[in-house]
């Protein structure tokens, strides 16, 4: 375990800055990838699934999606130690049509199912020309937006929605009964394609997890503590309620996606889930491909056109330009595939606790 003890007195080199403690430390994106790895296959992950999940979790922290990120590596593993979600699932599917398909995942880990049935689903639409995969029993599936990418890395229009543990009270109440219930679509472009990626809460659950590692303050009108009154305290909040963004828009959109995800496939509701980081309800996703409705090239210059004005669209007070949804992501996976990916302490101290648990070397930080 030398290069634990390594790792561990690089991370206190780091931390301290002129007598200061720092927020964070920065990794290689190939060393977590690596590391990620390593992790899935020690607890009986096959290698194939571990890629996977690797794959997703650091794409995540690339993209400045942290809440999606690493931290989930000790989550998901303990998930899988409690039984909640399984190391080697028997995947099957269950009834498929031309253009459909409903597969049970077994409570499997999420992510490596829910890229088969994205990976079905871009199979059919590209014969077919509009595809609908639905899944029940898996695992937290993570960022959607790594399945709607994927469909649009084939030229595809992709949307995905999930629905997960409850978390969220509908508007009007005060008691959970939906899960965050993210949704993304995704649209192909010339260049790099447009990615909406959104919980229907006013945030993520593990953003509290996030912000209370980092010890910080969750803005105001997001949550409830456990007896009804307002907090911007993360650990309250995720103890207690979260409220939908938008009022009545985001319930309704998120009572849509509680159908789609879940009753759709006779997955579990939220309310039924049991709360865990490694748990999700449903898994729905669609691929359209725009070749069948019109020429595909004149898809793309309609889409080109429509940033060109969108971006072209004077700025705001208090802003410097207009982003399309994906933008920053965008920014942010440029910057960090280039200087690295800062991992905030708590999370690091999760990762180094994972290490010295499964007697593997923890990725190295960089200055």
């Amino acid at each position: 375990m030398d290069g634990v003890r390594k790792s561990i007195k690089i991370l206190e080199v780091n931390m301290v800055d002129c007598g200061t403690m720092t927020e964070y430390v920065k990794v290689i994106w190939k060393d977590l990838y690596k590391f990620t790895i390593e992790c899935f296959t020690r607890i009986g992950v096959p290698a194939h699934d571990a890629e996977l999940i690797a794959d997703h979790l650091v794409l995540a922290n690339l993209r400045g999606v942290d809440s999606h990120g690493v931290i989930r590596i000790p989550y998901y593993i303990e998930g899988v130690r409690k039984g909640y979600v399984k190391a080697r699932p028997e995947v099957r599917i269950v009834k498929e049509g031309a253009a459909t398909a409903l597969i049970d995942g077994d409570d499997g880990l999420g992510i490596p199912i829910a890229v088969r049935a994205t990976d079905i689903a871009v199979d059919k639409a590209k014969t077919i020309g509009v595809s609908a995969v639905s899944v029940r029993r898996l695992g937290h599936v993570g960022m959607l937006a790594y399945y709607t990418l994927r469909m649009s890395k084939n030229n595809l229009i992709g949307l995905a929605t999930a629905n997960g543990p409850p978390f969220v009270a509908p508007w009007g109440g005060s008691q959970r009964i939906f899960g965050t219930n993210p949704i993304s679509i995704a649209f192909p472009s010339i260049g790099k394609p447009i990615v909406i990626d959104m919980a229907t809460s006013a945030t993520a659950s593990f953003k509290l997890r996030l912000a209370a590692l980092k010890g910080e303050k969750i803005p105001e009108g997001i949550a409830l503590a456990k007896d009804g009154r307002p907090t911007t305290d993360p650990k309250e909040a995720y103890e207690g309620i979260l409220l939908p963004f938008g009022g009545y828009k985001g319930y309704a959109i998120s009572l849509a996606i509680e159908v789609l995800s879940a009753l759709l496939s006779g997955g579990a509701l939220s309310k039924n889930i049991p709360l865990h980081p490694s748990t999700q309800g449903g898994f729905f996703v669609v691929a359209i491909n725009p070749a069948t409705f019109r020429e595909y090239s004149e898809y793309l210059n309609d889409v080109n056109e429509l940033i060109k004005i969108v971006k072209s669209c004077p700025p705001a007070q208090g802003f410097t330009e207009v982003l399309l949804p994906g933008e920053p992501e965008d920014r942010n996976f440029e910057i960090r595939v280039r200087d690295g990916i800062p991992i905030d302490l708590g999370t690091w101290r999760l990762l180094i606790d994972v290490a010295r648990d499964l007697g593997i070397e923890p990725p190295l930080t960089v200055q």
